[in-house]
């Protein structure tokens, strides 16, 4: 009886033993996924950094151009935008561009086909200056442009809505005009043309205030940038020699 009480408890704490190491074992492999997995994330948002900060590399010095040739432009880098206020480029309530807003996008257009190819893929892609004077770690990574119409509340929505598609599409039209890689030579990395038109009427306004409303007529060029790709870790994991 007693060898047989004994051979039980052995046989409990054998199965015991087998049942914790499985445990360890499992909380072992979950530690090395969690690893893995934080591992694949830090690398994703070193990648998203990296990319972010080519965008904001070339607003500035997209800016700083314009700002030279006497175009007086302001850069959103939390937002990734360039923002042109309409009084440099059309009369009140109206979507020809005048002559001070041509020559404002002539010189707009020389500066996007300067620097859009440094953080995009061109016909006239080339590591010359000035894109590599700027050191940038990502150089495919932009999406789209979007030329964003926007109005502020005065009037009505059918009239605000048509003045801002309109005002974008203008826009475009000078541009691509001017220099031609923009329409369609310059693209992302699937081969998209970067350059888009969106109007948003008065629904994202700078101010609510009624004395600064002449600050929500504006247009916009927003900078969407790509998320990163498997690519894109590989080659941060070899710049980092991991």
């Amino acid at each position: 009886m007693h060898q047989e009480s004994s051979s039980h408890e052995n046989h409990d704490e054998s199965y015991f033993a087998s049942f914790t190491d499985m445990l360890v074992g499992i909380i072992f492999i979950f530690i090395l996924l969690l690893m893995v997995v934080a591992n694949d994330f830090q690398q994703a948002t070193d990648a998203v950094t990296k990319i972010a900060e080519s965008r904001d590399k070339v607003l500035r010095e997209i800016e700083k151009s314009l700002k030279e040739s006497g175009v007086q432009v302001t850069i959103d880098t939390e937002q990734g935008v360039l923002r042109l206020p309409e009084d440099i480029l059309f009369e009140f309530g109206k979507y020809e561009v005048n002559d001070k807003g041509k020559t404002a996008l002539k010189t707009l257009s020389d500066v996007l086909g300067k620097f859009l190819p440094c953080i995009a893929v061109a016909d006239n892609q080339s590591d010359a200056e000035p894109c590599t004077q700027l050191n940038l770690a990502s150089k495919d990574g932009l999406d789209a442009v979007f030329i964003e119409g926007h109005t502020d509340s005065i009037g009505s929505h059918e009239h605000n809505w048509e003045l801002s598609a309109k005002r974008a599409i203008a826009v475009f039209r000078a541009l691509t005009d001017s220099n031609p890689l923009l329409n369609e030579g310059i693209k992302n990395r699937n081969g998209v043309p970067v350059l888009n038109v969106s109007g948003y009427e008065a629904r994202r306004p700078i101010t609510t205030l009624p004395e600064n409303f002449h600050l929500n007529r504006r247009i916009e060029l927003r900078f969407i940038m790509r998320s990163p790709t498997p690519e894109d870790l590989k080659k941060l994991n070899n710049a980092v020699g991991r």
